[in-house]
């Protein structure tokens, strides 16, 4: 199975200000500017708001020309930049505005961002981390910091960020799923069916929650919560293919072998790519003593991913129930030859 994937929200951030009315003395050019600028400002938020991107950028940039040191102008129009994806052109309106205010929370905050989008972890954790000495309630920082180190597979220094996450903001829903799936990983599965659960005590229609919820009963051998708590996420996206192929994994190490070859096919049916659900329906059609139907969707799984080693090693069990030795040890040593300690374990044993 792919490794979960985590979820990461975002909520636009956009700085308001208010026009002042001041008294401006003839001849005061720079009062001027600065209140045409302030109108232009503000007619970019307003066009933010509206969901008129390019006319946002257009109107913080002329606020930019006229009054060249406009922190809010050049962090709005950054944080709008960040909505269209144009990654690289936010970081330098981030970099302007940390250069007029090096304390700028919410620029250091999306210029991380920025670079995490980028695929620069360490330019992004560098950022994360001097946006919560600034604030030290910046809970959102703490999420991602601990997305980044989740990913990078070190899981307490995770724990350890989504507890401040958590400590900052108590209904923070994904920081609890997030929490959970590195429990997962250290295999404190109970640590892990409680933080699912108090994800969803948050927000019970998260379908993916209910997915990884299933997900930790299934690898605490409780298949029918597993299933249950499959059939929610179901429940709550109906095309959710992953959570079809899951419940049919929880009905396949329960013995419920036909039902699971059922789900199975949603699986397929829902995403005829998915290599997985292919090897899966293999492992189920072998249960069943369908040899011939396992490998032929032992086939299809390494037509889709040729280096898919549990494809072979399972086509190759299939084989050997064939009687087909040669083409068997062919397998188990494809499959040894991707990594796979059993593929060479059944070699040994069984291959000259």
């Amino acid at each position: 199975m792919k490794k979960m994937k985590l979820f990461i929200p975002f909520a636009f951030i956009l700085l308001s200000a208010n026009i002042i009315a001041q008294d401006v003395v003839v001849g005061d050019t720079s009062a001027l500017s600065e209140g045409k600028a302030m109108e232009l400002y503000n007619s970019g938020i307003n066009q933010a708001n509206s969901h008129n991107l390019n006319g946002a950028i257009e109107s913080f940039t002329q606020a930019i020309e006229l009054f060249p040191t406009f922190e809010k102008a050049y962090f709005n129009r950054g944080s709008v930049k960040f909505q269209l994806k144009d990654y690289k052109n936010a970081i330098l309106d981030f970099d302007k505005a940390v250069e007029i205010n090096p304390d700028s929370t919410n620029a250091h905050f999306l210029r991380g961002r920025s670079y995490y989008e980028l695929g620069d972890s360490e330019a992004a954790l560098k950022d994360f981390n001097r946006a919560t000495e600034i604030d030290p309630t910046n809970a959102d920082a703490y999420y991602y910091k601990g997305t980044i180190y989740f990913l990078d597979n070190k899981f307490k220094e995770a724990i350890a960020e989504y507890d401040n996450a958590i400590k900052n903001k108590p209904d923070y829903a994904y920081a609890f799923n997030d929490r959970g799936s590195a429990k997962k990983q250290l295999n404190d599965i109970k640590g892990a069916i409680k933080d699912y659960e108090k994800a969803l005590m948050v927000d019970g229609k998260l379908s993916f929650v209910h997915n990884n919820l299933g997900s930790a009963y299934r690898a605490n051998g409780e298949y029918e919560l597993a299933i249950k708590s499959y059939s929610k996420a179901l429940f709550l996206k109906e095309d959710y293919f992953i959570a079809y192929n899951n419940r049919g994994l929880a009905k396949l190490e329960k013995g419920d072998y036909k039902d699971a070859i059922k789900d199975f096919d949603e699986t397929i049916m829902l995403n005829p790519k998915y290599a997985y659900a292919f090897n899966n329906r293999a492992s189920a059609k072998y249960k069943l003593k369908d040899y011939e139907g396992a490998v032929a969707d032992c086939d299809k799984a390494i037509s889709l991913d040729k280096n898919y080693a549990a494809a072979y090693l399972n086509r190759g069990i299939a084989y050997e129930m064939l009687r087909k030795e040669d083409k068997a040890c062919e397998d188990w040593n494809k499959a040894a030859e991707l990594g796979l300690k059993n593929g060479k374990a059944f070699s040994q044993q069984i291959c000259n």
